[in-house]
């Protein structure tokens, strides 16, 4: 069970009747005036106020990276009142593809202070890797879909642009 399971849970209840209305973002929230578990929780991280968090949000001056489908993740912020954030790139090569090396490489850069990891895995079975990547992440994982487009449209023996 991720941490995020009950929070999510809960909004996903309370959107199910509205009017198909599924918007659970973090910046819809704040602009609704709500501090959400996860705004409540990056106070206490950030040691700020947790309507500063909220207001910031809303006002797109910070953001909180939490899809709602990687669940297991800590919640962070980054933005203009929070702390300093350290991102760190993985990834794999065309050359070099191991699903392994590189959950040791994203254990290695949260042991050591990330707080995001940005996959930019550009060969082998990428979707597959972004997958393990993300499920075994405890902070948000950002990707670069265009890396993943651009190896299956060479794969497909389309080399030229």
């Amino acid at each position: 069970m991720g941490l995020r399971d009950s929070w999510i849970e809960k909004r996903e209840a309370a959107v199910a009747g509205a009017n198909g209305n599924r918007n659970v973002s973090q910046m819809h929230l704040a602009r609704q005036g709500v501090i959400s578990e996860e705004m409540a929780y990056l106070a206490k991280r950030e040691k700020l106020e947790p309507e500063l968090i909220r207001s910031e949000v809303a006002r797109g001056r910070c953001i909180i990276p939490a899809n709602i489908h990687h669940r297991n993740l800590q919640p962070m912020a980054i933005g203009i009142a929070t702390k300093c954030k350290i991102n760190a790139n993985i990834g794999n090569s065309s050359t070099s593809s191991n699903i392994d090396e590189e959950l040791k490489k994203l254990h290695h850069a949260v042991h050591y202070g990330a707080d995001t990891v940005m996959d930019l895995s550009t060969g082998g079975d990428i979707p597959m890797i972004r997958k393990a990547i993300i499920d075994a992440s405890p902070v948000p994982v950002g990707t670069r879909a265009c890396c993943a487009s651009m190896c299956r449209w060479c794969a497909n023996g389309l080399r030229e642009l």
